[in-house]
């Protein structure tokens, strides 16, 4: 008796808790999903259009003006950087350069012109032998602003490519906003249909799942990664140019140093190999785990429904209803 009186409270309870509709006013009317903030402007050209234009234009328009403000401030300083000051940089290297090779011009004339003159004064006090120092040296100077100009055009390369990657997340993510804006899909998501479109193109089971905004920061990052990855090995490369010429030199002070670049750069190159290998794996487990738990946030689904429930209490306890 005891126990059928339990099962009759289990089954009054439930009652309130069927599914979409809890019978608790404060958990009825919250939103299914709320992490997009509803809003009135459903405009796609104008949310996808103010994006290209603007950076964070779609997020702002969406009223999102966290996100919003956030892409245009870290858009706005790698703009500053890579179009004013990366070239105020450069045109100082090229200052630098050009003055260091006048010197160098300089002492080749004196070089070239008193080369047959086995007479001359120049000859006879040494001052030939200065010259040809001189040429070496300054040489040596104009060669490593030259380096570090590279390495400056080296690091425009990957701003220059995170500020279009960022662009690219900007649009994917006021797109999503768009979407959920009409209302987010019930249908039903399988991992391994998430999985073996991640695995043929990364990003895909992102899309699959409608987290645009998610394929958007994939795409930023694998694109940021292999236009770096592209930079450092042309670093590498030019590196191992001046190491051959410093070798025919025997120049030891030099051939140290390019040896010592050519292993920084082999570093950075190669770690962003392992980030765009990283990239490839995490949007295959994300994929995969946002597919299984695509509904997970409705509050609908941490309710009871009472014909599901009593099913397994009829089938356990024996009793007829």
């Amino acid at each position: 008796m005891k126990k059928n009186k339990i099962l009759i409270i289990f089954f009054l309870s439930t009652l309130a808790f069927a599914q979409n509709n809890t019978g608790v006013f404060a958990i009825d009317t919250l939103p299914i999903y709320d992490w997009d903030i509803k809003t009135e402007r459903n405009s796609l050209p104008l949310t996808l259009g103010l994006s290209l234009a603007i950076p964070g234009g779609g997020q702002f328009y969406t009223k999102h003006f966290t996100r919003g403000g956030f892409l245009f401030a870290i858009e706005g300083a790698l703009i500053y950087e890579a179009f004013y000051n990366k070239p105020r940089q450069n045109e100082d290297f090229n200052k630098k350069i050009n003055a260091f090779k006048d010197s160098v011009a300089l002492y080749q004339n004196l070089l070239t012109q008193f080369a047959d003159s086995t007479d001359s004064v120049h000859f006879q006090t040494g001052d030939t032998a200065l010259w040809q120092s001189q040429t070496k040296s300054y040489n040596y100077e104009a060669n490593k602003v030259d380096s570090k100009k590279r390495a400056a055009r080296d690091l425009l390369h990957s701003e220059l490519a995170w500020l279009a990657g960022l662009h690219i997340y900007g649009l994917f993510d006021a797109y999503g906003i768009w979407r959920n804006n009409q209302g987010h899909s019930v249908e039903t998501h399988t991992a391994f249909s998430a999985i073996w479109r991640a695995a043929v193109f990364p990003g895909w089971g992102q899309l699959y799942n409608d987290e645009y905004g998610k394929a958007g920061l994939l795409y930023m990052g694998i694109f940021g990664s292999a236009v770096s990855f592209w930079s450092r090995q042309k670093m590498v490369e030019y590196h191992l140019e001046r190491l051959h010429a410093a070798q025919a030199e025997e120049n030891l002070s030099e051939i140290a140093q390019e040896k010592e670049d050519i292993l920084f750069f082999r570093k950075k190159r190669n770690q962003y190999i392992w980030a765009i290998s990283l990239f490839y794996i995490y949007s295959i487990a994300d994929a995969a785990v946002d597919a299984m738990l695509h509904d997970f946030d409705s509050p609908a689904y941490f309710v009871l429904s009472p014909t599901d429930f009593f099913k397994g209490i009829k089938a356990e306890a024996g009793f007829q209803f």
